[in-house]
């Protein structure tokens, strides 16, 4: 299978990459190890014989690499979060998560500058700690890069740097002492 490799920006862009030679395409895994530096500041080149482009990194709220190759090595590895991009179709089924003992099963929906959004499920361990837990919340856009599980296989990373806001749906039950609670209308 040919490696998609898909640059979503800022202005609400997608632009769309193929690879299918071996030795490029481990280069490109490679460099995944360096992911959290992806959004740093330092642009994003894609090239070829035919062209090349230049993203600023600033400008880019996701990349996108679907591929049947396990890349789970190479990435970030999250907090006490798994998180899986939703199809549309999945996307239109009936969501029932919440609590499970030390577990949790939530949808976060993601909003970035320019009117992308990334539609994912959560699942994770609840950390015993409050204090964790509201760092766990807080906490996302503080760092460099978000990692996420493609449908089709592959991986994704975010730039919380580039986000607007995100909706946890079940709503959190513990919330930080300065939020302002109202209900969405």
């Amino acid at each position: 299978m040919a490696t998609s490799i898909t640059v979503i920006t800022t202005a609400n862009r997608a632009r769309r990459f193929a690879q299918a030679d071996d030795a490029s395409m481990d280069q490109i895994i490679d460099s995944l190890k360096r992911s959290g530096q992806l959004f740093s500041g330092k642009p994003l080149i894609i090239g070829s014989a035919a062209q090349t482009e230049v993203f600023s990194a600033s400008a880019i709220a996701c990349v996108e690499i679907a591929t049947d190759r396990d890349l789970s090595d190479y990435v970030p590895t999250p907090m006490n979060l798994t998180l899986t991009a939703l199809t549309t179709e999945q996307r239109a089924e009936h969501f029932a998560g919440g609590l499970d003992g030390d577990s949790f099963k939530v949808r976060i929906d993601f909003f970035f500058v320019g009117g992308y959004s990334l539609y994912t499920s959560a699942e994770g361990v609840r950390k015993a700690s409050l204090a964790e837990r509201l760092m766990n919340l807080t906490g996302l856009f503080e760092r460099p890069v978000i990692n996420y599980r493609l449908a089709q296989g592959g991986v994704g990373l975010m730039n919380p740097h580039a986000m607007t806001r995100f909706v946890v749906n079940p709503g959190v039950p513990d919330l930080p002492r300065d939020a302002w609670v109202a209900e969405s209308v």
